[in-house]
C-alpha cells in the first residue's frame, strides 16, 4: 500500500502542478492537498520528520489556496 500511495501522490502533486500552471488553479489545489495528504500519510508510517513536516505545511497552504478560491 505505501508503494501505491506514494504514486498516488506523485501523479495527483504533477496533475495539480500543471492545473495551476494552466491558469485552472482552483482544479489544482484540489490535486494539491490530494498529493499533499497522500505523502504526509507516507511521511507518518514510514516516521520520516522531514517528510511529514514538508507535506504538513504544503498541505495547509494547499487548503489556505482553496479557501481564498472559494471565498
Amino acid at each position: 500500500m505505501n508503494n501505491a500511495l506514494k504514486w498516488f501522490g506523485t501523479i495527483t502533486s504533477i496533475i495539480g502542478a500543471f492545473l495551476v500552471a494552466g491558469m485552472l488553479p482552483q482544479l489544482g489545489y484540489i490535486f494539491f492537498v490530494l498529493g499533499s495528504f497522500s505523502w504526509l500519510i507516507v511521511g507518518i508510517m514510514n516516521k520520516d520528520n522531514a517528510l511529514i513536516t514538508l507535506n504538513l505545511v504544503f498541505f495547509i497552504a494547499n487548503i489556505i489556496g482553496i479557501i481564498n478560491y472559494v471565498i
